[in-house]
């Protein structure tokens, strides 16, 4: 009788240890892009700006600011925000559109150095995406 007091015991102090107990919600992980609508655009090859374009105007009039997630789409409205998926990898970044670009064949955005960091992007430099328009 005293042996199973002690498994009772132990199996409510594990029960009570794993309900105390948090995940780290890691960026792009399943829970946060469910925590918003978004719609399928296109896919292709996403690239960054280079150092050059830092302080020059973008298309919507705001200077191109390294630091914040933005990114350069030919179709996509100025504005919109949009949901930018490694397809290898599964991160993802949600940048706004505030310039066009990119002019170079296959490649679908240019996103700000920023938005390259958190999608990983930096030392590769170029990567296949999917890119998803984010309802607000």
């Amino acid at each position: 009788m005293r042996l199973l007091n002690i498994i009772f015991l132990f199996i409510v102090l594990h029960f009570f240890v794993s309900a105390c107990t948090t995940t780290k919600k890691e960026w792009g992980s399943k829970e946060e892009k469910n925590s918003f609508e978004h719609t399928f655009v296109e896919s292709g090859f996403a690239s960054f700006y280079g150092k050059g374009f830092a302080g020059r105007p973008t298309a919507s009039g705001k200077i191109y600011d390294p630091g914040l997630l933005t990114a350069a789409s030919k179709t996509l409205p100025l504005h919109s925000r949009v949901m930018v998926k490694d397809v290898k990898t599964g991160r993802f970044v949600v940048v706004t559109i505030n310039d066009r670009g990119p002019y170079v064949s296959g490649r679908v955005i240019d996103l700000s150095v920023a938005a390259a960091k958190k999608l990983g992007i930096m030392r590769k430099g170029v990567t296949k995406v999917e890119v998803f328009l984010v309802k607000n």
